[in-house]
């Protein structure tokens, strides 16, 4: 497969990544068309918000994001299609959005490459591919996209954009504080002012429409464990209906063997990339903490695959993708749901290899440490 290489003479890197993206799309296709149909936890009442907009004394946290549901119920046909339809294309943009952010941080052609196909084929991905009827696609599009503009300057660009999607989620907002607590992290206080100001002004319109939802058309939380922060949030709840392997294993299946890789990847990657990945930490506890922890965690896959992708790169070509397909059919089960393929620890197996691999021979790589880096007594 062709590596997406960005150059004046291609036509820049979304005309290069149009390949991929055509690719991406037949094969999510394939995978909302294979995929079992889902228990309906959130389908009525997002169909319900989408057929009426308003739901007047709504006790339910969908009821507060309204962009999604409208936009999906007006177009016809069945509801599952029209659903799985919107996360096909949401997750294929996610993830030709998240390659240009890699691309745009300086990642080499074939990392940028693996970001986009890794990106599309994640657990988190698929997982909203089988169950559709949230707003994760969307916003898990806009995150990388609102974190590129905040990155090339176009400060209020992504402010807008982030004031759009707290409509459909409340997620929209937490790029633009990765992004400031990066600037700080650089020493930018010029930026990181601006990204504050901005980040601050979206949280406020934000509360302002929760506010108003409450107090216009009664809505309200109910007793939703992700309202209760005091009382340990959702991650209380969490915990206590999971054991402990179940716990780890959960975590560790969102990104799967690129974990493994993700900690090798820091130290590899473009200084704007480790100042991002640094800063998304307070945002990334936060919303583990309120929300479902793996599906918290796939929502930051914009800085954490790239990362994977930077020590992938380094392998031959054939490798990395064997790696790919691996990840890929591992989630098929773990993400999509998908019970003809086989099981997913058979393909983890392989992937933490190639993965082992990979590590083995950025160890072997590293330059020596510099005498001015070395820790003295």
């Amino acid at each position: 497969m062709s590596e997406v290489r960005a150059t004046p003479e291609h036509g820049g890197y979304w005309r290069a990544a149009a390949p991929h993206a055509v690719a991406i799309l037949v094969v999510l296709t394939l995978v909302g068309w294979w995929s079992p149909s889902p228990f309906p936890t959130d389908q009525l009442m997002m169909e319900r918000v989408g057929q009426g907009r308003i739901v007047a004394n709504c006790a339910d946290l969908n009821c507060f994001r309204i962009l999604v549901p409208a936009v999906v119920e007006a177009f016809p046909g069945p509801s599952l299609t029209r659903w799985r339809t919107y996360a096909v294309i949401a997750n294929t943009a996610a993830a030709v959005a998240a390659g240009g952010l890699a691309h745009g941080l300086g990642l080499v052609p074939a990392a940028v490459t693996l970001t986009i196909w890794l990106s599309a084929l994640g657990a988190g991905s698929l997982a909203t591919i089988y169950h559709p009827y949230n707003a994760d696609p969307f916003v898990l599009f806009l995150a990388p996209v609102i974190t590129l503009l905040l990155m090339s300057g176009r400060t209020l660009r992504a402010g807008a954009l982030a004031m759009v999607g707290i409509f459909a989620k409340e997620f929209a907002a937490a790029p633009l504080y990765v992004a400031a607590a990066a600037a700080g992290m650089a020493h930018d206080w010029p930026v990181f002012r601006r990204r504050a100001a901005i980040a601050l002004a979206v949280t406020a319109v934000w509360v302002c429409l929760q506010w108003g939802l409450m107090a216009a058309f009664g809505y309200s939380y109910n007793d939703n464990p992700s309202a209760r922060p005091l009382e340990g949030g959702y991650l209380r709840l969490w915990l206590a209906h999971v054991t402990p392997a179940s716990a780890v294993f959960a975590l560790f299946s969102t990104f799967g063997a690129l974990n493994l890789l993700i900690p090798s990847g820091w130290r590899q990657a473009p200084q704007r990339l480790q100042h991002l990945a640094i800063g998304a930490i307070p945002a990334l506890l936060a919303f583990m903490y309120v929300a479902t922890p793996e599906r918290a965690l796939w929502n930051f896959y914009f800085l954490a695959v790239p990362l994977g992708a930077v020590v992938l790169a380094r392998l031959p070509n054939p490798i990395g993708w064997l790696f790919v397909g691996c990840y890929a059919l591992a989630n098929f089960r773990i993400g999509a749901q998908i019970p003809e393929v086989p099981a997913s620890r058979y393909a983890l197996v392989v992937s933490i290899a190639i993965a082992s691999v990979a590590l083995f021979q950025a160890w072997r790589n590293a330059p020596p440490t510099s005498p001015t880096m070395a820790v003295t007594t």
